[in-house]
């Protein structure tokens, strides 16, 4: 057929045989980089994490407000071989998004949801 390439996926469409892939990189030659004495990188410090909430009354505000989210989404269930049902978990978007509070608030989930 005159308009497919006689040449494709390495071979050649008329005698079958293997063609070259790419001749235009062969006269090229690879450019290496050369280790060059540049300045050490800065070392960078880790900064210690501050509290989520400072005082306990922002833990129960924090707590409730979570709670109250949380009783509102969908949660995920995750099939558990031992007893043969489903397990109700809380919600992976939802961990990722209150990370910083979940030290605090996953035993007050367990104790209200009984989980």
């Amino acid at each position: 057929m005159k308009h497919h390439k006689r040449a494709h996926n390495g071979k050649d469409r008329v005698t079958g045989g293997v063609v070259k892939t790419h001749p235009k990189n062969e006269g090229k030659k690879q450019r290496s980089r050369v280790a060059t004495s540049r300045k050490p990188a800065m070392m960078v410090l880790s900064r210690p994490r501050k509290p989520c909430c400072e005082t306990p009354e922002k833990i129960e505000l924090v707590n409730e407000r979570l709670l109250a989210e949380l009783s509102t989404l969908t949660w995920d269930k995750v099939w558990n071989e031992t007893t043969g049902t489903w397990d109700r978990v809380i919600p992976h978007h939802f961990v990722a998004r209150h990370r910083a509070h979940m030290s605090h608030f996953r035993a007050v989930a367990r104790e209200h949801f009984g989980l």
